[in-house]
């Protein structure tokens, strides 16, 4: 399909008659101004000094197709608004013929640029049995505020091609008397490696800090430059089974010492390097120092992140990595926290990939935790909180699962009204930064 945006906009000029402002009740309406500048027509809403000012420019399109490919923009330009995720939205309401609501969801990818207006702008297929879309460009909750929408579009586009990853989540037996012997654990971890190749993956997570776990050395002993003989050994095994790998050891870097996961490209290069920011308590008496950030890295397949055992008790952790843009998480973790990586996966719509040693915990007395020979700590999740699959000492060394990064994850009701939302969209769209 081969077309011209320019002829192909379905959205109506600002300047048309079917833009009609809207608000929930009249003791909250914000001030509307249609306003030509440079012979375009631009669409204004303004707060002036109330915080609780409420308000869109909307428009009605009859001619939409059903399970069609469009891509919406919408440019805009802010004054004085400190949150722009919370007060300027572009919602989609995809009805059929006679008005019923089929699905709504916001545009919530920005292009930002240096000196122009931001875009909101996003693909989006039409739901089964649609006839009509509405669009709202919506203002609210900012004192003293101001948005001017410059200019909108919605074309046909090219359909979205499924976006097919196979993961592999892995479990190594970390005990047991030969794991004082580090070139052992070290072949151990390339075993697995291979076997996991066999499943053709395009992402393989390895538990934590492996290669020396019941081993006896120290963290001083063990700790490895990233330039070292172990990570060039790994790297070299990514490279035969051309996957990404999530590896962890213990870093040494000068007179510091981190618990580090890499993430190694296809091509056996490090391409992503995360340092674990929350130390348990043992960890940081040991002398190992802890990260500052949550970098995000980009794959050929997607965005993911990476976090380390006690990370993922902190909601804050996984959560910044949603706002950069993470789609698939690694958990490499020698603690259990299932209830916690369920949440972690539900609350920032993300896929949660955990390569875990120990299961779910039971007390076996005071001070006599045992694990529990029932649970299975590597594990798969997806968006919607269900675990898709689990491996454990009792099973294969690998877990490969094939997952499309497109997928949606609809629910009647979910935040929109009485029609179908997107979970992933949702709960990142409608947090309230402003008020954190």
């Amino acid at each position: 399909m081969k077309t011209s945006k320019q002829d192909n906009n379905l959205m109506p000029p600002f300047s048309s008659e079917k833009w009609k402002s809207w608000t929930p009740r009249p003791e909250i309406a914000p001030i509307f101004d249609r306003r030509l500048e440079n012979k375009e027509t631009l669409l204004v809403i303004s707060s002036l000094d109330s915080f609780h000012a409420y308000g869109a420019w909307n428009c009605e399109i009859n001619d939409v197709l059903e399970g069609t490919s469009y891509e919406i923009m919408a440019e805009y330009e802010t004054k004085q608004i400190d949150y722009e995720s919370v007060s300027v939205n572009m919602i989609v309401t995809w009805m059929d013929k006679s008005g019923k609501w089929l699905g709504r969801e916001y545009v919530d990818t920005y292009e930002d640029t240096e000196d122009g207006p931001t875009k909101l702008k996003k693909r989006l297929d039409s739901p089964a049995g649609s006839g009509a879309v509405k669009i709202e460009l919506e203002f609210r909750w900012s004192k003293g505020s101001s948005v001017t929408f410059r200019q909108a579009s919605l074309n046909l586009v090219e359909p979205a091609r499924s976006r097919k990853v196979k993961l592999v989540t892995t479990y190594v037996n970390p005990y047991g008397e030969h794991r004082s012997d580090l070139s052992a654990n070290l072949q151990e971890l390339l075993d697995t490696l291979e076997l996991a190749g066999h499943e053709q993956p395009d992402l393989v997570c390895l538990s934590e800090t492996l290669y020396d776990r019941s081993s006896g050395y120290s963290v001083q002993e063990i700790a490895q430059p990233l330039d070292g003989e172990l990570v060039k050994a790994i790297c070299q095994k990514a490279k035969e089974i051309r996957s990404y790998v999530v590896f962890n050891l213990y870093e040494k870097d000068g007179l510091c010492f981190y618990n580090t996961s890499l993430l190694i490209n296809r091509s056996g290069e490090v391409a992503g390097i995360y340092r674990k920011v929350h130390l348990p308590l043992f960890e940081a008496q040991d002398g190992v120092s802890p990260g500052s950030d949550y970098p995000v890295f980009d794959t050929d397949f997607g965005r993911i992140g990476l976090l380390i055992c006690w990370d993922q008790s902190f909601v804050e952790s996984a959560r910044c990595l949603r706002m950069k843009g993470a789609e698939i998480l690694c958990i490499s973790t020698a603690g259990e926290a299932k209830i916690q990586q369920i949440a972690r996966a539900v609350d920032n719509g993300m896929y949660v990939v955990v390569a875990g040693i120990n299961g779910d915990i039971i007390d076996g007395g005071f001070g006599n935790w045992i694990g529990d020979p029932g649970s299975k700590p590597s594990r798969i999740i997806n968006p919607n909180g269900e675990i898709l699959g689990e491996i454990g000492p009792e099973d294969s060394k690998v877990l490969g699962l094939e997952i499309d990064l497109n997928a949606k994850f609809m629910e009647y009701w979910m935040s929109v009204g009485p029609t179908f939302g997107d979970k992933r969209n949702l709960f990142a769209r409608e947090r309230r930064p402003d008020t954190y």
